[in-house]
């Protein structure tokens, strides 16, 4: 099981991979369980959508400060 890289209140976005999720800058939520395959997943919400987005940890990166 790959352990989380992320922590919450850290600010991440899309990798240049991704191709679900705006490009944007999203604020780390909350952590969640992981896939069955192993995969952890976070809750993640941009400043500027009212929504809040599940995604795997192989789909975010670090955002630049």
């Amino acid at each position: 099981m790959i352990a989380h890289v992320f922590k919450i209140g850290q600010m991440v976005r899309p990798c240049s991979s991704c191709r679900v999720l705006p490009y944007d800058v999203f604020r780390v939520l909350r952590l969640l369980p992981t896939t069955a395959g192993g995969m952890p997943l976070y809750c993640i919400k941009s400043e500027t959508e009212m929504i809040e987005r599940v995604v795997e940890q192989n789909a975010i990166e670090a955002a630049p400060r």
